[in-house]
């Protein structure tokens, strides 16, 4: 009988871009668990460890995790397959070492040090809306997760959260708003915001991004994500 579901690794040859291995020379690579961030742009702590070199070997990085001196987001994490993607930040603090997870220009993962995570690091992008019981307002996030909102937040704005999860800065997807793209052809880029372009019936919201260099560029609206 077929395996329907449940596993727990992704072959090589099938592995997303996203997770920037060398796909003949990795025949397998480990799953992440469901519930944070999608299968396609997340990468396991174990990789993580992997790929930041902090262990020689696998079985030593496993050992690490699991005795919590791996912080995610300013929590010790356990697991091994526990999904980090964009914008996490991890922390070593027996080491002092702190890492921002970006993405290339290829679309795959990159793992950024950084001097210390501050409001910088709990930068998300607003991806859905809805009102819970009791028409509370609440805002799903690109990683997954959900937090109360208000109702100037909109989709396609990014927010800044503090240690308790609330909101401290509305960035509003605007003309002049600095972002970063994270998906499409444009994937890891950065400019500015020169114009929007509202969505019909036969054709999705898209935005002009003027790079540094004055170069522009149109992409989908969904592809970008406002930092400041």
């Amino acid at each position: 009988m077929a395996n329907r579901g449940k596993s727990r690794h992704i072959k090589g040859l099938n592995a997303p871009r996203y997770l920037a291995i060398h796909r003949k020379e990795q025949r397998y690579v480990a799953k992440t668990n469901p519930g944070r961030h999608t299968l396609d742009k997340s990468i396991t702590l174990l990789l993580f460890a992997s790929k930041a070199e902090l262990t020689e070997n696998a079985k030593d990085a496993r050992k690490v995790i699991k005795a919590g001196s791996i912080h995610v987001n300013g929590k010790p994490v356990k697991d091994p397959k526990y999904p980090i993607g964009l914008n996490d930040t991890i922390e070593i603090p027996q080491e002092k070492k702190y890492y921002k997870i970006g993405i290339t220009e290829l679309a795959k993962v990159a793992i950024n040090p950084i001097s210390k995570p501050g409001h910088e690091a709990m930068l998300y992008k607003v991806v859905g809306k809805y009102k819970a019981k009791g028409e509370k307002i609440m805002i799903r996030l690109h990683d997954g997760s959900a937090v109360h909102g208000t109702k100037d937040v909109k989709v396609n704005d990014s927010v800044i959260l503090d240690s308790k999860r609330k909101i401290t800065k509305v960035l509003k997807l605007d003309v002049g708003a600095e972002c970063e793209i994270v998906d499409g052809v444009h994937v890891g880029t950065t400019g500015k915001i020169h114009k929007l372009v509202p969505g019909t019936m036969h054709k999705t919201e898209s935005a002009t991004i003027e790079q540094k260099d004055g170069n522009k560029f149109e992409t989908l609206v969904k592809n970008v994500m406002v930092t400041s």
